[in-house]
């Protein structure tokens, strides 16, 4: 039993992982005065006439996203025209019905003035101690993948979750039973999994090259451990399709289906090139940005029959159960030790019989 687990334990295993992460569009508004300080004059009194250094910023803290402002110039629940009596850079705005559309996309990390500067109407006494409010809505989307059609968005609050825009993700992979002698892999293999965003599709190559003396069937299978309940749903959500040098579509699943995936079978000196595709549903909403997770890649095949003298020997089985060396030392010494049991019992009843 000793020598069968000390057998299994020398089984040649590589263990790596790959990382993944979502990204997010993320937005802030400063208000700040002519010195770029925060903008401080809330409560102040004001006369028709006067102007009010006001500058609000947006600050991309995300992502590159296009942006859309509305602007409501309120007095005594009273609407004003915001455009007569705020001065900005408009010329870099498309105004169509409430919203001015920002006409470039924000770069991640930039950020853009909405307007410089507030006027106060010349107003008849019945406004005196009135309230002067400026109702600023900024929303976003990302730039990637977005069709320009803001009629398709939901706009809704970004997540409360620390990320790294920056982050480009990891790559690593598990080759188990030898078959890293047999799998090819481009450098880097889906080292691009930081920061997917919805809708993105990325793609990798694997080759296959069969170098043993054997016909083997291949398997791929997915591995993750301690995910969260939302990481876990964010697996379920991201696809996965294989398919092989002839187009045929061999997995079509997700990460999260962590049974064996057969890539085929392959004879001696026979190869394949594997295309891989992990796609983002572009209807993911915001639930699902900024999660992190880590994933195994474990690569494995299983020989079918070896080839000796140009004959192939097919190996034993047992139903889908192949008999290995360290099993079959196990089984023998299990029963091994059941009849020393048996005969050290039956050499006790004996010397109590004696007795």
């Amino acid at each position: 039993m000793f020598i069968s687990g000390i057998y299994s334990l020398n089984q040649e295993i590589n263990t790596t992982e790959t990382s993944l992460s979502t990204s997010a569009v993320d937005i802030e508004i400063e208000e700040l005065n002519k010195n770029n300080q925060p903008f401080n004059e809330d409560g102040s009194f004001v006369l028709p006439g006067d102007e009010i250094i006001l500058i609000p910023r947006i600050n991309n803290l995300g992502i590159d996203c296009y942006i859309r402002a509305k602007i409501e110039y309120i007095i005594n629940n009273e609407v004003f025209q915001a455009n007569d009596y705020i001065d900005g850079n408009y010329k870099s705005w498309t105004k169509k019905g409430e919203y001015y559309y920002y006409d470039s996309v924000l770069p991640k990390r930039d950020s853009i003035d909405l307007f410089n500067k507030v006027v106060i109407p010349n107003l008849s006494s019945e406004y005196n101690g009135k309230t002067v409010v400026v109702h600023i809505i900024v929303e976003a989307v990302q730039a990637k993948n977005f069709n320009g059609n803001w009629e398709e968005v939901e706009i809704k609050r970004s997540v409360d979750r620390t990320y790294d825009i920056d982050y480009e993700g990891e790559s690593s992979v598990i080759y188990e039973d030898d078959s890293n002698h047999h799998i090819i892999l481009n450098d880097g293999f889906f080292n691009k999994l930081g920061n997917m965003l919805p809708g993105d599709s990325i793609f990798e190559s694997v080759k296959l090259l069969n170098k043993s003396k054997s016909k083997n069937e291949y398997y791929l299978s997915i591995d993750y451990n301690n995910l969260t309940s939302k990481e876990l749903a964010l697996l379920q959500n991201i696809k996965l399709v294989i398919k092989n040098k002839n187009g045929k579509i061999l997995v079509d699943s997700n990460l999260a289906n962590k049974n064996n995936h057969v890539l085929g079978t392959y004879k001696k000196d026979e190869e394949d090139v594997f295309t891989f595709e992990i796609s983002l549903p572009k209807e993911l909403d915001n639930e699902f940005s900024k999660l992190y997770s880590k994933i195994k890649w474990k690569f494995s095949y299983k020989v079918l029959s070896k080839v000796l003298d140009g004959h192939e020997e097919n190996n034993p089985k047992t139903g889908d159960f192949d008999i290995n060396i360290s099993i079959a030392v196990f089984i023998l010494s299990s029963i091994g030790l059941i009849v020393i049991l048996f005969m050290w019992k039956k050499e006790s009843e004996n010397i109590e019989n004696k007795i």
